[in-house]
């Protein structure tokens, strides 16, 4: 009867977009320029998963921030920034210090890529740190959600749940708005689950696409840029995996297991919101960490916890930098440490995210701004290289909160 049943489930999902991941690279490179013919069809998934996730995060946290009283959401929320800061900055030192040791850029002064690199510097507009700052705060959330604003999403939400906190708390846990934002989120997570049945098919348009538009030319010229990136990807989670569970006492090699359906979708998806429902289910579920962590957690990490893009960032300026024969003393990278710290607690978390941390790290780093010309066009591939580490670095967040006596170790041991 098990065998039956295991029958009847059929290939995972996870497989399913490793294969459309690999086909995927295959066509695009046999096919070449052609395959960009289809990319619509990947664009019109991504839209359909994105026309939900403002408004499912907004739900959500409205949902966890006023299930809970004040104190608690405090204690959790306090303890999450603070390990949020540490790992931030612990990943943007890892980028830094291997872009200088490996130096990543060098080699490539009088490539055909240099040469030839271009932006138009009118189509985006220049941000100063004051402008990105004052850009946390909406002056109208209809316009936020619109926007796809995630930082004004969540600072809307995280008001409008402490309102509703302190609302149900003198109304004997009575309030319609808080019902209803249950309700919505509980709602729009079955739209989000229905549109994932299509993502293999919605990934291998997209990727075939753009890896037949970027062919081997510029990437093969890159590879030692791609092979430090990873390599720095790959410290951070050889930490995370030590740390987290010798932390919270469970074994690393089953925590690897259970995160992997949410590395994949990560992986394949290169977007950290899109992720975020996989991720809330498996955290609890699979890894058993308490429930109000997660909620107040997960969502939070989506645009301010992105170790990844601190590591890609900070690897960028320093390819940057050798690519162009400016040099970085010890206040330059210091200042680079800062300023990419700082672009990892703003991640746009979808796709297309990193021409938006480039347009505000090359001007602030005062390098050639031809140099967006390159590294925008590959957001694809260091997409994919940076968002499993910002997805699975909230749920480590987590964990590390929850420590011990705040997962269920019953879960952890008996799901798969």
């Amino acid at each position: 009867m098990a065998a039956e049943t295991k029958k009847k489930k059929g290939i995972d999902i996870t497989v399913w977009l490793l294969i459309s991941m690999i086909a995927a690279v295959v066509v695009g490179l046999v096919v070449g320029e052609p395959m960009k013919n289809v990319q619509f069809i990947g664009d019109i998934f991504f839209r359909l998963i994105q026309m939900t996730i403002p408004i499912f995060i907004l739900c959500t946290i409205v949902k966890s921030v006023g299930g809970l009283t004040p104190q608690t959401l405090s204690g959790i929320g306090l303890k999450g920034i603070i390990v949020f800061i540490v790992t931030t900055g612990i990943a943007a030192a890892i980028g830094v210090s291997l872009g200088v040791t490996l130096q990543p850029g060098s080699g490539l002064e009088n490539s055909s890529i240099v040469a030839n690199a271009s932006f138009d510097g009118e189509a985006t507009a220049m941000m100063s740190i004051q402008d990105t700052i004052t850009g946390f705060f909406g002056n109208n959330i209809v316009a936020s959600l619109s926007n796809g604003s995630m930082i004004q999403i969540i600072i809307f939400a995280v008001a409008f749940g402490l309102v509703i906190s302190f609302w149900r708390h003198s109304h004997d846990g009575e309030c319609m708005a808080y019902d209803l934002c249950c309700e919505v989120s509980d709602l729009l997570l079955n739209i989000i689950r229905a549109v994932m049945k299509i993502a293999p098919i919605g990934i291998f348009c997209y990727v075939s696409a753009m890896i037949g538009t970027l062919g081997m030319d510029i990437l093969l010229p890159l590879g030692k840029y791609f092979l430090v990136m990873l390599l720095g990807m790959a410290i951070m989670f050889a930490i995370y995996f030590i740390v987290v569970p010798i932390y919270c006492r469970v074994s690393p090699f089953k925590l690897m297991k259970k995160m992997l359906r949410m590395t994949v979708t990560a992986f394949t998806t290169i977007s950290s919101a899109i992720t975020l429902p996989t991720a809330m289910e498996d955290a609890k579920n699979r890894i058993g960490i308490r429930e109000d962590i997660v909620d107040v957690l997960l969502p939070l990490g989506v645009p301010l916890n992105s170790n990844g893009v601190a590591i890609h960032m900070a690897v960028d300026a320093l390819c940057i930098a050798q690519m162009y024969g400016v040099h970085f003393g010890p206040n330059e990278l210091l200042t680079v440490w800062v300023i990419c710290t700082m672009i990892a607690f703003v991640n746009a978390a979808t796709p297309g995210a990193s021409l938006v941390s480039l347009t505000m790290m090359v001007p602030a780093l005062n390098l050639p701004m031809a140099a967006i010309g390159i590294f925008g066009g590959l957001e694809y591939p260091t997409g994919a290289s940076r968002t499993p580490l910002n997805v699975d670095g909230d749920v480590f967040a987590a964990m590390l909160v929850a420590g011990p006596d705040g997962i269920d170790h019953e879960i952890f041991d008996t799901t798969d």
